[in-house]
């Protein structure tokens, strides 16, 4: 939300680029061009289409699918996409009524006992952050996983979270988490600027990145290359203008791979990820493994197109 509030202030009175890190919205760069707004993370909508082709490729016999997600419009929107590309990739699924409780809900117990109700075979969710560790926790003590054999967290690759929730990892279930960025992916072996980047994050503040890090990250060495780009072409400091121009089409060499911005909506795009959540005694907290990779090709909607109301 304050996303898109800002975005009118760039375009119509400030008339800077401005670079976004964070927000998921897909209102802020698929519902119309903006000249000035660029955005180089991971929005919602393909982490959610990725979603639905785990499901519907992993889970064939999965017939009825809960949800679970923040009270405002990232929770929305976020079954909005899952539910929408699942019935098209599974038809016959039943979407069963969303749940919804407040952020920062302190005792998601009533939540889960109409999970459980609901008797389904998947449940997805959007909840991020503390409400993601507080509703595992919860749920571990509750039951809740000796029931849902298949639970999907949009936002559970955040190694914040993943501290939060501690050594309480579901053992009866399948548990699967994706985000904006994995700190093992790309692999270290095969891509050196991931691996520079934790190794030298790690040696600075003792632990792994979260994904604000790598996004923020990007962000600056988007405008840097951009800024040099145009500067090559000129011979001179660029314009706002010619920033602008150099930044649409820019190849990113990020910590999540390379980010290639797309001239048409200004959005990054890049390889989706989900996990399973396990322990492993290597990491201080626990960690996704088996990772399943889409490529953008397979999981972001073309260019100004979104199944989210505009």
């Amino acid at each position: 939300g304050d996303s898109l509030k800002i975005a009118p202030v760039i375009e119509d009175e400030l008339h800077v680029p401005f670079i976004v890190t964070h927000a998921a919205t897909p209102k802020l760069t698929e519902c119309k061009k903006r000249k000035y707004v660029f955005r180089v993370s991971m929005y919602e909508e393909p982490i959610d289409l990725a979603a639905a082709k785990l499901v519907a490729e992993r889970y064939p016999d999965a017939k009825r699918i809960a949800n679970i997600g923040p009270d405002y419009a990232y929770g929305y929107d976020s079954w909005k996409a899952f539910s929408t590309y699942l019935k098209k990739f599974k038809p016959d699924v039943e979407l069963l009524e969303p749940v919804y409780p407040k952020l920062g809900t302190p005792d998601f117990g009533s939540y889960i006992d109409q999970l459980i109700a609901m008797e389904p075979d998947v449940v997805f969710s959007s909840l991020w952050g503390g409400d993601a560790a507080t509703f595992i926790k919860q749920a571990v003590y509750k039951g809740f996983f000796k029931k849902v054999k298949v639970y999907l967290n949009a936002m559970l690759g955040a190694t914040d979270t993943l501290k939060a929730i501690g050594s309480d990892v579901p053992k009866e279930a399948e548990v699967w988490g994706s985000g904006r960025y994995w700190f093992e992916y790309p692999p270290h072996d095969v891509y050196t600027p991931n691996k520079l980047f934790v190794e030298k994050f790690k040696k600075r503040y003792g632990e792994y990145p979260a994904y604000v890090a790598a996004t923020s990250y990007t962000a600056l060495y988007a405008i840097k290359h951009a800024i040099e780009k145009a500067y090559l072409l000129k011979g001179a400091w660029p314009t706002t203008e010619e920033i602008i121009s150099a930044l649409e089409g820019l190849t990113v060499p990020a910590p999540m791979g390379p980010v290639y911005i797309r001239p048409e909506d200004h959005q990054g795009v890049y390889e989706v990820f989900w996990g399973k959540l396990t322990l492993d005694p290597a990491y201080p907290h626990p960690v996704l493994k088996d990772l399943v990779i889409f490529g953008p090709g397979e999981v972001f909607p073309p260019p100004l197109t979104t199944v989210v109301e505009c």
